[in-house]
């Protein structure tokens, strides 16, 4: 059972991690990734190509050709926002929530909502502007490109839930339910 857990864990957890790597190498014919699967200026919020930020989790599995490769260096040095000056202005939306939650006497409520609304619209243009560059992304692929996505990430779905399956709390015996 342990080794069963063990070796989907490394399964899952390798291909979440080496997805970004496997996309670089074999689109950019760079050096690999620095750790932590940051592509330079290709790297998206969570990665960059094949990393998941983009709505393309598994686009490292599929090979390119020349003008694709092309195209979707262009997609996403367009679609690249500062998102940089959004995580300061989120940091400092946060921080405003904080102060407000440690001063003394009565919670502005209506200061918090509004601080935190201004939260979710960060959030909702990011949202947007990710799916955006995937449905660009998916405009430049092929329908057997599509496919072999859509066949890696059924995979790595089954890996998923077997995974949750084996580390799933053990059900208590019928006799204790009655």
């Amino acid at each position: 059972m342990m080794k069963k857990l063990i070796l989907a864990a490394t399964i899952v957890g390798g291909m979440a991690t080496g997805l970004s790597g496997q996309a670089f190498a074999k689109h950019h014919h760079g050096p690999p990734p620095p750790p932590g699967g940051g592509c330079g200026m290709m790297a998206g919020p969570m990665g960059g190509p094949g990393g998941g930020g983009y709505g393309m989790p598994f686009l490292g599995n599929v090979q390119l050709t020349s003008a694709q490769h092309k195209k979707l260096q262009a997609i996403l040095k367009d679609s690249h926002p500062d998102f940089r000056a959004d995580m300061e202005q989120e940091h400092g939306l946060h921080k405003q929530i904080q102060n407000l939650l440690v001063a003394p006497g009565k919670v502005d409520e209506s200061q918090i909502v509004g601080l935190q609304q201004q939260i979710t619209a960060i959030h909702q243009r990011h949202e947007a502007a990710r799916l955006q560059t995937a449905i660009r992304i998916h405009d430049i692929l092929t329908a057997d490109q599509l496919n072999q996505i859509r066949t890696t990430q059924d995979k790595v779905d089954s890996l998923h839930e077997q995974l949750r399956a084996l580390t799933a709390p053990p059900q208590p015996p019928e006799d204790a339910k009655k």
